[in-house]
């Protein structure tokens, strides 16, 4: 038990780090920066709840808003991001942006209901939080994202482990 709690507390900061590297774009920016993409398809933008850790895990809701990458059609997601493993702490609401990739056929704005499961590995301390996260799913098994960057007045928390994002399209 000792040995896993040492690898998933190197994993979490080394995923802190190359969090810390990177700030957190708009989406308008992460458009443009990947407008020259194949797979690239936009930017979903969500508004994270915050919540208290549990050892094992943790849930929070999520109010998200995906824009193409032309910038010229939205729509809006709710769900929720449940987290399995080492998560102790508490964390506030935060706002995160992730950038969407097809893997297969090319996906419409309305087009991203579905499960995602990845990795997870985040850090905050009071005023800063970093980390990053990747997910895999959705339609066919074929949408993946991946998020990363810094948030401010995030709490204290160290968490790590897998990630299940579900989002459904709001009416």
């Amino acid at each position: 038990m000792k040995t896993i709690v040492k690898a998933a507390v190197a994993v979490t900061l080394a995923a802190s780090v190359a969090g810390c590297m990177m700030s957190q774009s708009s989406p308008q920016q992460l458009n443009a920066t990947n407008a020259n993409s194949r797979i690239y398809i936009g930017s979903l933008s969500c508004s994270v709840g915050g919540s208290t850790g549990y050892v094992l895990g943790s849930q929070k809701s999520l109010d998200c808003v995906f824009l193409n990458k032309e910038g010229s059609e939205s729509a809006q997601y709710s769900g929720t991001i449940d987290k399995v493993g080492i998560d102790i702490g508490y964390t506030r609401a935060v706002h995160t942006i992730w950038r969407v990739y097809s893997l297969g056929s090319m996906r419409g704005v309305n087009d991203l209901s579905g499960t995602y499961v990845g990795e997870q590995g985040t850090v905050a301390a009071g005023g800063q939080q970093a980390g990053g996260n990747w997910i895999y799913g959705g339609p066919n098994a074929e949408i993946g994202m991946v998020a990363s960057g810094i948030t401010k007045d995030a709490g204290y928390n160290l968490a790590t482990g897998v990630a299940a994002m579900t989002i459904k399209l709001r009416p």
